[in-house]
């Protein structure tokens, strides 16, 4: 018996995107002109001084992350990039799930027994999400494997290594379009949709295992020194069910 959450994760919603705080700003979207709705879609641009973070029970209020999921996303990251798209991490300041997009699109995962290690992270190198166009990407994980779809059209299957019954901690944050503690420096463009089906989530890399706990994450107000990635286009991002069921 799977569980699947009762309903979609509008990370947007739980940023609060919407009130445009520090370094957020609307801009044009996706689809320059859709039918039935009057001009052109809207994504927000987000400056190096934007500091996006929620607690991750904030998304999951029950406390209890989905062992399997799905990510959706419709990006456009700056030609040539490899960005970061959103970050949980647990109340140690571990990475245990996030996807860095690009030229060679990475799933990052770190169950509660650190696996898979970071060399066994999948890599989708015949992906190229950097190219400066559009593109609407899903992320399937279930049991034992991870699915990535791109425009509806390429579907790409890779192994991870996970544990049984793998856990993810939801005592810790949700960061957006960053990694903490990291040099890197970049700006962000994220787009919402009216479809909830592609509100969606997406995170980062694990930090290293031996450096002290940076149990500061989890306090308030999240001052955290963030960096940002280069320059990215996002219209959505959430959770939802895995997209299909694994036999």
């Amino acid at each position: 018996f799977i569980h699947f959450p009762a309903e979609p994760v509008d990370v947007l919603k739980a940023l609060e995107f919407h009130t445009l705080p520090e370094g957020i700003s609307k801009t044009a979207g996706f689809c320059i002109n859709r039918r039935n709705s009057k001009g052109s879609d809207v994504a927000y641009k987000v400056s190096k001084t934007a500091q996006l973070s929620a607690p991750t029970k904030q998304l999951y209020p029950g406390g209890n992350f989905p062992e399997h999921f799905s990510i959706l996303f419709t990006v456009k990251p700056k030609k040539g990039t490899q960005s970061f798209l959103l970050s949980v991490y647990n109340e140690q300041g571990i990475q245990q799930v996030g996807i860095e997009v690009g030229r060679s699109p990475v799933f990052l995962f770190e169950d509660q027994h650190g696996k898979p290690s970071p060399e066994d992270y999948p890599l989708f190198r015949t992906v190229n999400i950097a190219d400066g166009k559009w593109h609407r990407v899903a992320i399937s994980v279930e049991k034992r494997s991870v699915t990535m779809i791109v425009d509806c059209k390429k579907n790409i299957t890779k192994p991870l290594g996970r544990s049984d019954k793998a856990v993810v901690d939801t005592n810790g944050i949700t960061v957006f379009g960053t990694r903490i503690l990291d040099e890197e420096v970049f700006e962000v463009n994220f787009q919402p949709s009216n479809d909830r089906i592609l509100n969606t989530l997406s995170v980062s890399r694990v930090p290293d295992k031996n450096r002290k706990s940076i149990n500061w994450l989890v306090s308030y107000p999240l001052n955290y020194p963030f960096s940002y990635s280069p320059l990215i286009f996002v219209r959505s991002l959430g959770f939802l069910p895995p997209l299909w069921h694994a036999a």
